[in-house]
């Protein structure tokens, strides 16, 4: 059942006539059935939704059918942009579960993709068959006879958007394969041979790539998740500080013709960010807007810098394993400010602190273990936009209690949209007392 706030977002957004099934997990079940009454559908569940008011929706299912979990796309569209997604050609060749694996809803502007079908990753459907695959995998990975006809583990699936997985030989060899967007993939490969490993630090190497099916695969790298090491009763200092030290060595790096993040650019995002806040949550928008100004025209005047930046940075995308750190997925790579990357890693923390899923006196702890670890790396005092850095990307959060369709995301929006507010605030406490 839909919640008033979502109904009431649902009502204000008549452009969108698909989206009252897409986002009602009860509705979408009713009309899945009606569709495909053969299957034994038990259960709907959202997994993931983006939303751009006005324009579209998109929604990752996931579903029980006869005991066994299947996920599935959702796109809700403008009418008018519907025919653009339906290429009638393209899906007579597809099959699925539901046969077809894709179905539509004329009247709703509403278009389901039952996986291994995808809008934008076709690799996936290929993937998913086991003798295409190896012909797949033989052409991805030319030197490496012995993958071609390893086990395939799906490890995330984010329909239209990304689909990552375990290659998994006979003899034990191990890879990670990553399918892309047409529009991510030629990013994703440049990035993939911008960084090498050094001192610390470990980078995925690049084994194989294929224009066709927009795949990559990299070498599999061992070790724990940072995040795991972070959470625990006991967390581990050494490796945050580690982490810190490694990431310094990234930003040491030149990471040639990486495209460039500038100020401009960040202040849009805010604003951007702030009215898809301000239309979800109505209540906020006045905060939202003020918040966001204030950020941009702060990092307006800082000076320009251009340095080798992860461009996403947090405990999810490092791995300690004894003495290395290895840091993970560099998709969003780009020549940016590095207080960037700090700033996102302690946000992670903030955010988690606010869920309940690290004790509030920790971030601190984390914060202070992190920037030791980045001053020994660069021998140099961290930056000094870390602060403002953080507000930003607990600002920029504020988005994802919607997207993962948490309990009670509205508050937890509104929880995060405060901690920005208060971490703001308290740089300017700080300036303040400075000045004096």
């Amino acid at each position: 059942m839909l919640s008033p706030v979502e109904n009431d977002l649902i009502h204000r957004d008549p452009d969108l006539p698909g989206l009252a099934t897409a986002l009602n997990p009860d509705a979408f079940a009713e009309a899945l059935r009606g569709a495909a009454p053969g299957a034994d559908l038990r259960k709907a569940q959202i997994t993931y939704r983006r939303y751009k008011p006005h324009r579209f929706c998109r929604v990752a299912y996931r579903l029980d059918v006869a005991g066994t979990e299947m996920d599935l796309g959702v796109r809700v569209c403008l009418p008018k942009d519907l025919g653009m997604w339906t290429n009638e050609s393209e899906a007579a060749r597809m099959v699925g579960p539901f046969r077809p694996g894709r179905i539509v809803f004329q009247d709703r502007a509403l278009l389901i993709t039952v996986f291994p079908n995808d809008l934008k990753l076709a690799a996936v459907q290929y993937l998913a068959d086991a003798a295409q695959r190896k012909c797949v995998l033989r052409e991805l990975l030319p030197d490496f006879p012995n993958l071609w006809q390893a086990e395939l583990h799906c490890l995330r699936y984010r329909p239209e958007r990304r689909y990552v997985a375990e290659l998994r030989a006979a003899d034990g060899t191990r890879a990670l394969l990553k399918a892309y967007t047409a529009r991510a993939y030629s990013r994703g490969k440049h990035n993939a041979q911008a960084f090498a490993s050094r001192g610390l630090l470990r980078v995925a190497k690049l084994l194989g790539s294929s224009d066709q099916h927009r795949l990559l695969a990299f070498e599999w790298l061992p070790g724990r998740l940072l995040l795991e090491r972070c959470a625990g009763p006991e967390w581990d200092r050494a490796a945050v500080t580690a982490a810190g030290a490694a990431l310094a060595m990234l930003h040491e790096q030149d990471g040639a013709a990486l495209c460039c993040w500038t100020r401009e650019g960040e202040g849009k995002d805010l604003l951007s960010l702030a009215a898809e806040i301000g239309f979800i949550c109505p209540q906020l928008a006045p905060r939202a807007t003020e918040l966001a100004r204030c950020l941009a025209l702060k990092l307006s005047r800082e000076p320009a810098v251009r340095c080798a930046v992860h461009g996403d940075f947090s405990a999810n995308q490092v791995l300690v394993s004894g003495g290395s750190v290895a840091i993970v997925d560099l998709d969003w790579a780009g020549h940016g400010d590095p207080a960037d990357d700090l700033g996102n890693f302690l946000a992670q923390a903030e955010r988690n602190a606010l869920r309940g899923e690290l004790p509030r006196e920790r971030v601190a702890s984390l914060r202070a273990a992190l920037l030791d670890g980045y001053s020994q790396g660069t021998h140099q005092p961290a930056p000094a936009r870390v602060g403002l850095y953080t507000a930003v990307q607990v600002f920029r959060r504020t988005r994802f209690p919607f997207r993962a369709g948490e309990p009670d995301w509205p508050q937890r929006t509104q929880a995060l949209l405060g901690r920005a507010e208060e971490i703001l605030n308290g740089l300017r406490s700080s300036d303040l007392q400075f000045a004096s």
